[in-house]
């Protein structure tokens, strides 16, 4: 089982969760009239900001033996990687805002993302909150705003996802990378940060 927590972890990595939400974003029926290349650049421009970029930096960091693993484990080692990553997801929400000029509340959304890596960075000083499951919570929030916005009831996507949350938090607490306080606190902070911004813009 511990090899399958590890495969659940790595697939659902925080940098690619945000790829993941783009991708069932631009196959909704109200973004699948729009131009293909347009989807295109808007899948290929989120995982170049919230994917590679953000994890250049730790690539570098690891070769230099300043993080010794790809989940970063120790919490000493995640204050560089997380201000890289609250950088790039700054550029992301730019990047949607001004690039593809998406709908304010989206680009409100993905400003959220870059709020709740600034949040846990903080928190990490003192607590190893976990950003797995934090991600997670985003994409869940992302989802239930969306579905607010757009006044639709996607179930089945809303049960996938949940279960899915789940599983990544089970994941985290069995190979003793946090305890479950960690995961549900990381969990609220990713679907408040993401799914409020609706409200609002």
């Amino acid at each position: 089982m511990k090899t399958f927590y590890k495969i659940i972890s790595l697939i659902f990595q925080p940098f690619l969760i945000p790829t993941y939400g783009m991708l069932l974003l631009m196959n909704m029926d109200v973004f699948s009239l729009l131009p293909f290349f347009w989807r295109v650049v808007a899948i290929g421009g989120t995982f170049l900001f919230t994917g590679l970029l953000p994890s250049i930096p730790i690539y570098f960091l690891m070769k230099r033996g300043e993080v010794h693993d790809l989940f970063i484990s120790k919490k000493e080692e995640r204050t560089m990687p997380y201000l890289f990553s609250f950088l790039a997801y700054v550029f992301w929400a730019l990047f949607l805002w001004r690039t593809m000029q998406f709908p304010l509340f989206l680009v409100a959304m993905a400003g959220g993302s870059a709020v709740s890596i600034f949040i846990i960075l903080f928190i990490n000083l003192r607590w190893k909150i976990s950003a797995h499951v934090s991600s997670m919570g985003g994409l869940a929030g992302a989802i239930f705003g969306v579905s607010y916005r757009f006044a639709i009831n996607p179930l089945a996507i809303i049960f996938i996802i949940l279960t899915l949350s789940a599983l990544v938090a089970l994941s985290r607490i069995e190979l003793k990378a946090h305890t479950p306080g960690q995961a549900v606190a990381g969990f609220i902070i990713g679907f408040l940060t993401i799914f409020l911004p609706c409200f609002f813009f």
